[in-house]
């Protein structure tokens, strides 16, 4: 049986699945409705199907609203939680039903199961939402799963047979749901990144809403009903949903586009123009360039220190994206570069990849990548996306964040930061990790408690004759994958800590769920 290399960009408004073909090139796969990406949109039916895709997304109307998941990427790594016919879905196994619905489509069409996969996710994820994509390509029945940032991937494919040399490309991701910007540095076979940013609830979602918002004041004004009754109609929202993203589509090729809308037996004609829609979307275009602002200056960097602005993600199509960074950098050099499948032919590429480390061949400890360089094999170095550090008390009395390794370090990194009891003879310490945004600079060794998020705490049991002047050493280290280790040093005694987060789901809640994959369905 072919060993497929397999790499998923499981994304937000759409997902897509590509592999490697017998001639090494990276080719998408084509799900059971013969379309390159999937609608990541889930419908339960009434016979206890889930309906992913297309049809899922063509049927809504016909079912009560909360029977309709969309966008469940938004919600990884939170405790969201959905209630469908006494079964309760958190996001990691909504996010499997859709990675099982690509898996069905392609194990049908090669007649194969395949087990192992590259799945991406956006270059700020944390802890917690990269260890809820692993859990789900778990629960969707693979094995062994490896996440990579989605900019990585698409740089990846964009240096895919390029001979040009060493390169410095911005990566501008604008998905349906999420948006980075990510620095990387190319050189043959090796892709390095050098800093990264991004906003998590920001995507193609919300040019989508801002064009609901112009079609419902318009027809407000013409039929004479208030927004407040058109909010109130779950049909016309559904309507709107899928009308204001065929809409935006359609002002990425047109300068104006007509639409219609039914409301009280009354037929209205609307007409948008691509003016007012960046006008009245000019806000969320801003955010994006003052993103790439601050990754620039995280390293001092110019646009004239980039070699060329990548565009992925469906959303950069909108001309406004390319428009806005020209105005902004007058001199970038700007591509949009295979905006809907990139990140799915990296992943794959860089499957195909580990796939060619020799079994048995050494390997460096801290990154797992191969200790000397393997042909044909690539070298790719992530930077952290979050600080991370431990609560400690200062001399003042007040409790903060100390900063141990900062995010935009090239992975891997160890650091290690010494601390001191807090009284004479004290009998145990409290380790709290924490991250944040801090950059590494005087102004980010220390962060308000407020302004960070805790991630994972252990008790470390001291030595009986330790004083106010006994050392305690703390070392994180930071793997390839973004992994973070801590370790503890106090005179003989020694404590690791790997994070895990508070969500992650036991073995049997995700053998249950397991289970319940086979209720997926392709609707016939």
């Amino acid at each position: 049986m072919t060993d497929y290399s397999i790499g998923i960009d499981l994304g937000t408004t759409y997902s897509c699945l590509a592999y490697i073909d017998e001639d090494g090139d990276p080719v998408v796969e084509k799900n059971f409705e013969q379309e390159d990406t999937t609608p990541s949109v889930i419908l339960f039916n009434e016979n206890g199907e889930i309906i992913v895709g297309s049809p899922a997304k063509d049927m809504a109307m016909m079912y009560p609203p909360e029977r309709t998941i969309t966008s469940i990427k938004r919600q990884m790594g939170t405790d969201y939680e959905v209630d469908i016919d006494g079964e309760k879905f958190n996001p990691i196994m909504l996010s499997a039903v859709i990675l099982r619905k690509m898996i069905n489509d392609f194990n049908e069409n090669h007649g194969c199961d395949i087990k192992k996969a590259v799945i991406t996710c956006p270059a700020y994820f944390g802890q917690n939402e990269r260890d809820a994509t692993k859990t789900a390509g778990t629960i969707a029945g693979l094995e062994d799963v490896t996440v990579i940032n989605e900019p990585t991937a698409a740089a990846i494919s964009f240096g895919f047979g390029n001979a040009e040399g060493k390169k410095r490309v911005l990566v501008y991701d604008l998905g349906g749901g999420t948006f980075d910007v990510t620095i990387l540095e190319i050189d043959g076979s090796s892709f390095t990144a050098v800093a990264t940013d991004g906003e998590r609830l920001l995507g193609g979602k919300d040019w989508d809403a801002v064009i609901s918002k112009i079609i419902k004041e318009k027809v407000s004004e013409e039929s004479g009903i208030d927004i407040e009754t058109l909010d109130e109609d779950e049909d016309i929202k559904q309507t709107l949903v899928n009308d204001s993203e065929t809409i935006k589509k359609r002002l990425s090729t047109a300068e104006s586009t007509k639409g219609t809308l039914t409301v009280e037996g009354q037929k209205v004609v609307f007409t948008i123009t691509r003016d007012e829609f960046e006008a009245a979307s000019a806000s969320l275009i801003q955010t994006t360039i003052e993103i790439i602002d601050r990754v620039l200056a995280s390293k001092e960097y110019t646009m004239g220190d980039i070699d060329e602005v990548i565009l992925v993600g469906g959303s950069s199509r909108m001309p406004q994206v390319k428009n806005s960074i020209a105005a902004k950098y007058p001199d970038a050099e700007i591509r949009v570069f295979d905006p809907d499948q990139s990140v799915a032919k990296g992943a794959a590429l860089f499957a195909k990849s580990n796939s060619m480390i020799p079994e048995g061949a050494p390997v460096n400890p801290v990154t797992g990548a191969p200790a000397e360089p393997v042909e044909g094999v690539l070298s790719v170095h992530n930077v952290l996306s979050k600080t991370f550090g431990i609560k400690a008390m200062y001399e003042d009395g007040t409790e903060m964040i100390s900063n141990i390794i900062f995010r935009n370090e090239v992975l891997p990194i160890e650091s290690i930061k010494t601390y001191y009891p807090v009284d004479d003879g004290q009998s145990t310490i409290k380790v709290e990790i924490y991250e944040d945004a801090a950059m590494n600079n005087e102004e980010g060794k220390k962060t308000a408690v407020i302004d960070g998020a805790p991630v994972g705490e252990f008790m470390m049991e001291l030595p009986a004759d330790v004083t106010k002047n006994t050392p305690i050493t703390v070392k994180f280290t930071a793997t390839d994958e973004g992994i973070l280790i801590a370790s503890v040093d106090c005179m003989e005694q020694h404590t690791d800590y790997q994070i895990e987060n508070d969500l992650k789901m036991s073995a049997d809640a995700i053998e249950r769920s397991q289970g319940l994959m086979e209720k997926v369905s392709n609707a016939n």
